[in-house]
């Protein structure tokens, strides 16, 4: 049976079983739904690449008034290649399922997240049949006073990449491979007044399975100016500067990674409940192996959508 097809099965009987628990006043239900895309544009080794994709989230909240919430969303990407009179196209969905809660102690504000997230890959290079994210999230912050607070962002997770037909020898059972993997960031936040804050975080990125079967770790300074010229509207500048990065592959090859970008986060609230959110950034990025090669592959990023909060 499909995949897709059992998980919404099991789902459903999760719901029905504990329908009791879970049961709410529907007036009291908050929450937003989120639409939108995302753009990425770069060339590599003499090949025009891309990817695009369309995505749609869903935050639900039992009762507005309190803070546990479920996170649901959907993606569905697709990556394309020309090189010459060659082509080739690839694509990928992702659904993720999410629970989050938020506990204050003092000055400290911390709202864990937990949840899983799925990858079905299609006509995949590497000949990868799906992949599955047991993630959490972290996320605090500790605020001294008016001006000066601490944050953390990010998530860890542990891996699961099944290949599609590499086979277990003695048992016809598809291989899979497993490791860890996370994104994390910590950093301080300075607020002026209404209008104006900045921030400046130390983040690292650590993946010990991927698709590509090579070990990855890299880390940045990340910088951002926080504007609000209206209540309404809200403009992030960003520069993240790579400090160090390398990549090991399985045979001990190494490739010192360098990674930076410059870019801008945009959100809008058309009126109280409709908000428009929109990102646009450039990387730079410099790969040097053993071996005197690159692999640069700067890329433009753009991404849009509209969240509507009821």
């Amino acid at each position: 049976m499909n995949n897709k097809i059992i998980s919404i099965l099991a789902l459903s009987s999760f719901f029905v079983s504990n329908a009791s628990l879970l049961a709410f006043d529907l007036s009291k239900v908050g929450g937003d739904v989120e639409v939108g895309f995302k753009v990425k544009d770069y060339e590599e080794a003499g090949a025009s690449r891309n990817f695009r994709e369309s995505n749609v989230a869903l935050t639900l909240k039992p009762n507005k008034s309190k803070s546990l919430a479920f996170k649901f969303g959907f993606a569905d990407r697709v990556f394309n290649e020309s090189k010459e009179s060659n082509r080739k196209e690839q694509s990928r969905e992702m659904s993720e399922f999410y629970i989050e809660n938020m506990y204050i102690w003092g000055k400290l504000m911390f709202r864990p997240e937990i949840g899983m997230r799925y990858t079905d890959f299609h006509n995949d290079e590497m000949k990868l049949d799906s992949a599955k994210e047991y993630r959490f999230y972290p996320k605090f912050t500790y605020t001294f006073n008016r001006n000066w607070s601490l944050y953390s962002r990010g998530f860890i997770s542990y891996t699961e990449l099944k290949n599609a037909f590499t086979k277990v020898p003695y048992f016809g059972a598809t291989e899979s491979r497993y490791g860890y993997k996370h994104r994390l960031e910590g950093g301080a936040r300075y607020t002026f007044n209404r209008k104006h804050a900045l921030s400046v975080a130390l983040a690292d990125d650590t993946s010990g399975v991927n698709k590509f079967d090579y070990d990855v770790d890299g880390t940045q300074v990340r910088f951002r100016y926080h504007y609000s010229p209206t209540r309404n509207l809200k403009l992030v500048p960003f520069f993240f500067w790579g400090v160090d990065g390398e990549r090991v592959s399985t045979d001990n090859n190494k490739t010192e990674i360098k990674r930076d970008m410059l870019g801008v986060n945009t959100h809008y609230k058309i009126k109280k409940d409709l908000e428009l959110i929109g990102k646009l950034n450039y990387e730079w990025r410099d790969d040097d192996n053993e071996n005197g090669g690159n692999g640069n592959k700067d890329h433009w990023f753009y991404s849009a959508g509209i969240k509507y909060s009821f």
